[in-house]
This record gives C-alpha cells, structure tokens and sequence, in this order.
C-alpha cells in the first residue's frame, strides 16, 4: 500500500494577478498580498411536498464568486487597472459619469511549501467576471499604502 505525500500551501508562497476582461489587455502581479479570501457561494431553498413532511429536495440559486484581496507596496501610477473601477471606458483613473462597470479575471496561485515530492505543485484559482464597487485606499503613518478591495465573480476554476 503506498502512503500519500500531503502537499502543504502556505499564504506566504504564491501569486495573484488581476487581468482585464472584456477586451481590456491589462495583465498585473500584485506586489505584497497581505490578504486573500475566496468564497464560493449560493443560496439555498429546501423544498417539501408530495404528501410528505420531510424535505425532499434542495436547490439553490443566486450563485456567485466573493474574492478580497489586500496588497501593498505597489505603484499606483503604473497599476492602471486600478483606475478602471473609476473610469470603466478608457481606465483614466478620474471617476466618469457613466453606468458601465469593467470586468476583470483574478488569478490566485498559491504554491507548495514543502519543496518535497511532488516539487513545484500549485494550487490555482481563477475567478472571472469580477466587478470592484469600490477602491477603498488607506495609508498609514510608518506603513507601506495598503489597498483592500471587495469585489464579486461569476464563475471559478481551481487547478
């Protein structure tokens, strides 16, 4: 009988990368991720009937994809995907008086800590359609300027 090898992940050992959807040929690591979280999600409804009072099934709707990511250490000039949340048409980074909202992939790779059997195993997740509501910047006395942004996808693919 042969024993498994565990691979063990660690937060700090991976990447994640934001990448323009929908035509938008923006393709960025982020620097320092200090904060990632996925969550996968639906909403469910038990549903009775048939002369029964247990549940006889349940179904779920209203899927969707939460991902949060904080980073810092970056340069915000040259992270131009940043400004499309503002300006979702040309990315100028001024906040625009149009409805559209710009779309983006999230690429998160996370990889083996372990450098042990098997060596340079990773773990990826890919969430597409994600939309940013807001673009929340904080900068602190002594502390590298940190952003922390909430945003929703439709679909996700681990690898």
């Amino acid at each position: 009988m042969a024993i498994a090898t565990l691979s063990t992940f660690f937060a700090n050992k991976g990447t994640v990368a934001v990448e323009g959807a929908n035509g938008t040929p923006i393709s960025e690591s982020l620097f320092v991720v200090k904060d990632v979280e996925v969550t996968v999600s639906a909403e469910h409804v038990p549903l009775f009937g048939f002369g029964s009072i247990r549940r006889q099934a349940v179904a779920r709707h209203t899927g969707k994809v939460g991902v949060k990511i904080g980073f810092a250490k970056f340069k915000p000039a040259s992270t131009n995907w940043l400004f499309y949340i503002a300006d979702p048409v040309s990315g100028t980074g001024a906040l625009t008086d149009v409805n559209d909202v710009k779309l983006f992939d999230v690429v998160v790779v996370f990889k083996n800590e372990a450098g042990t059997p098997p060596a340079n195993e990773t773990l990826t997740a890919t969430i597409t359609d994600v939309y940013f509501p807001n673009f929340p910047m904080k900068a602190a006395e002594g502390q590298w300027i940190r952003l922390d942004l909430d945003g929703e996808g439709t679909t996700i693919t681990y690898t």
